[in-house]
């Protein structure tokens, strides 16, 4: 037996009150011979007898109902549920969930989630016998933020309880479970706790094998709590993503959007509206949506036009009111170009502009009449083997070289340096190239071409041709084929190819195929630029590719993604590290980094790598806008953190998993008020509180002694 309020025993002095009134009410007879008495001393002396019976009775009973009502004040606790470590100190380790979908408000309450276990956590370690260490971890999908390692410092635990923020990353429990796990257990404490606050929701539980195993392992030396708050809502809707479709973003240029949004609720939402918005400024009027049924997504596409170049900040919002509004948003930045500069490099000018080997490309790439020509976001210079000294090539996007035989070594310095600092190079082969030259000084030297020449194909004198991969597009270059409505690349037929081949020590992939497994297109970034290596000419002379009208999506689309080369990683998910490829002129130079909406920034500096020098940045918690500033010379940089999807989705832990969770844990406790969670740990710790039994019992004892009282003296 334990008390755990000990100091009110000193209650028991008022046992001695029922003692001294019995004593003050004691009768005293004094004795007086009169001539009757003889025959009525039998019968007193038979109830004096009877009477002290009863007085003692009475005594006895108010002696108890008093001890009763002590006792159950000091709060005694029963030894039978736990026998050792009374009293002793206690070692516990508590892990709040603080992912995203702790953020909701359910109806029947003002707080969040996460306020809510915030309190119940305080609760918790508020209960803990003096003298004992904790922890305290603020876990979404990393081992969490807080106080790992169990202390002594009250005050510091509850400041890092009150200062805790939620984040908007995904939920994983499990490597904040195992990180608690080692800690308790080099505690040398007796007693080790975790305590678990959590929504339940079944996207924290995903390593739940993992985490089952771990707390199974610890059942014995380490007692388990969990508490689960909140309740499902009745409707959840989110936007689940925003991205481009449009491979170049240009000024002038509508923008092709795809929006997701998803109902997560049991009811079907109807009249939704949706708005897009670029900085902050609504792009055209508001998107209906009729209605979504539960568990549906729907896919909405739609245009918007970009009057300026540089970062700009796209938003998709839907008019919602749910228990979770921060999913009722979401951002993406994208880049925009005012013009797109290419040159054209003409290996094989002709006698007449129609016999050029990059008159095919330059249509491509700019397919306008000539008086729009000016005003269409690229743009091209060509130039042959003779004048490309005069060239500056830094001042253009990307370079296409189209059966140039060879060039000088200033040319491959110059190429070599423009495409690692960012740009973008496009090789085609001809009757004229070098494959020697290609091969040892592009291949070999410098690992510019991601791929060597090879052997011509098909064989001379074969009266086959190849053709391309009909079908199972994956590479953004020709995924547009996948669509049944947009025709066939199986039609496109190549009379002649020089053989690219990869080696195991390069970076390229294969973005196209020809039927018969040979490479027809061969990527690879280099440094920060990208490089293309085409197997046939950019002319009909050896296929009729230039011909068809797949060329000029795939000539823009190689286009976009050495554009988008430079833009790529700019939208990423909470939790994940941000990382970017800068010039080499970054290394050593101050930068900050932070949330456009925060008032503190973190200084970083870029690393050297072997594609010139990057610069990462872990801590990403919180959705929105993130900027990047090199202070001098002045550069920005901008890029966006989505929280995951998975987070919207209030999709509860099964009946099977609650069950086996029930079984691991010491106390599961589902929504649970500040009083119950200090309850259950303070009855494994101590044994379950008796006060209600001892309280009922003196009641039922006054009851007696009342009506005890009546009888006894209706029979004097």
């Amino acid at each position: 037996m334990s008390f755990l309020n000990p100091a009110l025993l000193m209650g028991a002095f008022a046992l001695a009150i029922p003692i001294i009134v019995h004593l003050l009410n004691r009768r005293r007879f004094k004795r007086i011979k009169w001539a009757a008495m003889r025959f009525l001393e039998v019968s007193l002396e038979r109830n004096q007898r009877r009477m002290k019976v009863e007085d003692w009775i009475l005594l006895l009973l108010r002696l108890a109902i008093v001890a009763l009502v002590v006792l159950a004040l000091s709060r005694p606790a029963s030894s039978w549920i736990k026998s050792t470590g009374l009293g002793s100190t206690v070692a516990a380790s508590v892990i709040v969930d603080s992912s995203a979908s702790m953020q909701r408000i359910d109806q029947d309450s003002t707080l969040t989630r996460f306020q809510i276990a915030k309190n119940t956590a305080m609760k918790a370690l508020d209960s803990i016998p003096k003298g004992s260490s904790s922890s305290v971890l603020f876990a979404a999908n990393s081992q969490g933020l807080g106080i790992k390692e169990p202390s002594h410092d009250k005050k510091r635990i509850t400041n890092t309880i009150n200062d805790a923020r939620s984040s908007d990353r995904g939920s994983d429990l499990f490597p904040a479970i195992q990180a608690s796990i080692n800690s308790l257990n080099n505690s040398p404490s007796t007693q080790r706790e975790l305590i678990i606050i959590t929504d339940g929701e079944s996207s924290a539980w995903k390593q739940f094998e993992s985490i089952s195993r771990a707390l199974n392992e610890n059942k014995e030396n380490i007692k388990t709590t969990i508490a689960l708050v909140g309740n499902a809502p009745d409707e959840n809707i989110a936007i689940t993503s925003l991205s481009q479709k449009t491979p170049i973003v240009s000024v002038g240029q509508p923008m092709r959007l795809s929006v997701g949004v998803t109902n997560f609720g049991e009811l079907e939402i109807n009249d939704l509206s949706l708005q897009i918005s670029i900085n902050e400024n609504n792009s055209g009027l508001p998107i209906n949506i009729e209605s979504i049924k539960p568990s549906e997504e729907k896919i909405i596409t739609t245009f918007v036009e970009i009057d300026s170049p540089g970062y700009l900040r796209i938003n998709a919002e839907i008019n919602h009111r749910d228990s979770k509004p921060v999913d009722n948003s979401r951002q993406i930045v994208i880049r925009a170009i005012e013009k797109i500069q290419t040159l054209l490099i003409d290996g094989e000018p002709g006698r007449s502009i129609t016999e050029s080997e990059t008159f095919f490309l330059q249509n491509a790439l700019i397919p306008v009449p000539e008086e729009l020509v000016e005003s269409f976001f690229i743009s091209t210079d060509k130039v042959n083997l003779g004048s490309i000294n005069d060239v500056e090539i830094d001042n253009y996007d990307v370079i296409f070289l189209a059966n140039v035989p060879d060039f000088s070594e200033e040319i491959i310095t110059k190429i070599n340096n423009f495409v690692k600092g960012g740009g973008g190079l496009v090789v085609f082969p001809g009757d004229n190239i070098n494959t020697s030259f290609y091969n040892q000084e592009l291949h070999e030297k410098i690992n510019l071409l991601p791929a060597s020449y090879g052997k011509i194909i098909p064989e001379e004198g074969s009266t086959n041709s190849l053709s391309l991969q009909a079908s199972g597009y994956n590479h953004p270059l020709v995924e547009l084929w996948n669509d049944p409505g947009a025709g066939t690349l199986g039609d496109v037929k190549t009379v002649k190819a020089i053989e690219l081949v990869l080696n195991d020590e390069t970076n390229g992939n294969v973005a196209v195929q020809y039927s018969s497994g040979a490479a027809a297109v061969i990527e690879a970034d280099v440094g920060l630029g990208k490089v293309y290596q085409f197997s046939s000419s950019a002319d009909t002379e050896w296929n009729d590719l230039p011909v068809k009208a797949a060329f000029l999506p795939i000539i823009h689309r190689v286009v976009g993604s050495v554009i988008s080369r430079m833009d790529s990683g700019l939208n990423i998910q909470v939790g994940e590290t941000f990382v970017r490829n800068v010039p080499q002129s970054w290394i050593n130079k101050e930068a900050t980094i932070a949330h456009s909406k925060s008032e503190t920034a973190s200084f970083i500096s870029a690393e050297k790598n072997n594609q010139g020098a990057n610069i990462q940045f872990e801590e990403v918690n919180t959705s929105g806008i993130y900027d990047l500033k090199l202070t001098e010379p002045f550069e920005l940089i901008q890029f966006s953190a989505t929280s995951d999807p998975k987070e919207s989705n209030p999709e509860k832990l099964s009946e099977p998993q609650i069950e086996r969770l029930k079984e691991l844990s010491s106390n599961f406790i589902e929504t649970p008020s500040l009083d119950d969670i200090t309850s259950a740990l303070n009855r494994k710790r101590n044994g379950a509180e008796i006060w209600p039994l001892l309280l009922l019992t003196a009641l039922l004892l006054t009851l007696l002694e009342l009506y005890l009282s009546q009888k006894f003296s209706q029979e004097k």
